[in-house]
């Protein structure tokens, strides 16, 4: 029932006249006090959800058992009132103090998200809205988000969830929204048990660590000539998919007026759940994930989230590369 009650209050208009509820004196006062999520046995992925009826909640249970990941609730420093119609008024006047920039107070934070390569964010849509508890949480840590993949789920009476992936985008600019997002209303959250296995698949999340060679050093040495320069690898999956594929001699291709030295592996390096973001400077080693090619980059370049940053030439042996014009080269461990 509380369920198509929350699509009915999605349909409606809030009220013409913002509401700016009262902030706690000092708003940032739970970052001194960070949470700690229940600990899974898959240190790979965080589940976050807020819940008011407890439909996201079991939604964002359900993921982290198949995940045997880490989970944490969003929770707002006023709990809601039991009654739903005092519940709508509120979040009506605190949608509306956001597009005022007046975020809600909550009482969850987090520290990092360093050891995360997917954050899965959950949320009931109010209003066609990311109900605002989340909201508050996505802007307090959109610094602490950058770089990271966030994958949304979340549940309404039958409102859609296009608006709030939307929200979510402008709440964290610098986070990767993964695409395929997964909602569930009023009709279909009946099949929760099917619907949440097979978008965790679609997405590459998976209960299991993933299978990667054993690497005992990240070392590398790259050979131009009779020249010989070393480079330090990342420890991430990508990394340790290019060392596991060496020796190599390929030939790099000069791209961007000597901005990057690029090839193409075949197969493409795994780059599946691996966090992306990278402002890359002269000696870099990448993976521009849309062409899955490598790039070394010669020369400073803007931030891209489809960057993943696997390496780095050591000292300054990137001036070997920063010549026009194609070059062979052979890259081998140490």
């Amino acid at each position: 029932m509380l369920l198509t009650l929350v699509s009915m209050a999605s349909c409606g208009e809030p009220n013409n006249e913002p509401f700016v509820p009262e902030q706690p004196e000092n708003p940032g006062e739970n970052d001194n006090n960070p949470d700690t999520p229940t600990s899974g046995g898959n240190g790979r992925y965080l589940v976050l959800y807020a819940s008011r009826t407890n439909n996201t909640k079991q939604v964002a249970e359900l993921i982290q058992s198949t995940l045997d990941c880490d989970i944490l609730e969003v929770e707002p420093q006023t709990p809601y009132d039991n009654d739903y119609n005092a519940m709508l008024e509120r979040s009506q006047e605190e949608l509306a103090a956001i597009r005022q920039g007046n975020f809600p107070p909550i009482k969850t934070s987090m520290e990092n998200f360093d050891n995360y390569d997917i954050v899965f964010v959950g949320y009931p849509i109010w209003y066609g809205s990311i109900a605002t508890p989340m909201q508050t949480f996505l802007h307090e840590h959109a610094e602490k988000l950058a770089g990271k993949r966030i994958a949304l789920f979340s549940t309404s009476g039958s409102s859609g969830i296009s608006s709030s992936v939307s929200e979510a985008r402008n709440l964290c600019p610098d986070a990767t929204i993964i695409e395929q997002s997964l909602l569930l209303t009023s009709s279909s959250i009946s099949q929760m048990a099917t619907r949440v296995p097979a978008w965790l698949d679609e997405i590459g999340a998976n209960r299991e660590e993933p299978d990667t060679p054993e690497v005992t050093s990240l070392k590398i040495n790259l050979t131009v000539g009779d020249h010989t320069i070393s480079a330090t690898m990342e420890d991430n999956d990508a990394a340790r998919d290019f060392l596991s594929r060496l020796p190599l001699e390929v030939t790099l291709n000069d791209y961007n007026n000597t901005t990057e030295k690029i090839f193409y592996p075949d197969p493409e390096l795994r780059t599946e759940g691996v966090t992306r973001g990278c402002a890359p400077t002269p000696g870099d080693i990448t993976i521009y994930v849309p062409w899955g090619n490598v790039a070394i980059f010669c020369k400073n370049w803007s931030h891209s989230n489809d960057l993943i940053k696997i390496g780095h030439i050591d000292g300054d042996g990137i001036d070997a590369l920063n010549v026009g014009g194609d070059i062979k080269v052979k890259i081998e461990k140490q």
